[in-house]
């Protein structure tokens, strides 16, 4: 694994022009940190990069950048699922 290809593909996934492609892999990646490496590794073939490692690697990466170097804005959905309160409400109607 070559860090490089991982900071080329972190830069080309920060890029303004993939803002939209960006929150639904860190989605993913909160839900299921795999399913949100495999994302990012399609999308760096997408791209052109050479990114030759496994999802594993892709979140060992990802579990050691500072919170400040990724900007992510987190929606309503994405906060209630980190939070755990992705099925409260159900939960809720099914324990009144």
């Amino acid at each position: 694994m070559s860090q490089e290809q991982l900071d080329a593909v972190k830069d080309q996934l920060l890029s303004e022009d993939n803002s939209d492609l960006r929150q639904s892999v860190f989605s993913a990646y909160l839900e299921e940190p795999e399913r949100g490496a495999n994302m990012i590794i399609a999308f760096a073939a997408d791209k052109g990069l050479k990114l030759d490692i496994s999802p594993s690697e892709v979140i060992d990466y990802l579990e050691k950048l500072d919170d400040e170097e990724i900007d992510i804005e987190m929606t309503p959905e994405m906060l209630a699922s980190v939070s755990g309160g992705r099925n409260k409400s159900t939960e809720t109607k099914y324990w009144k």
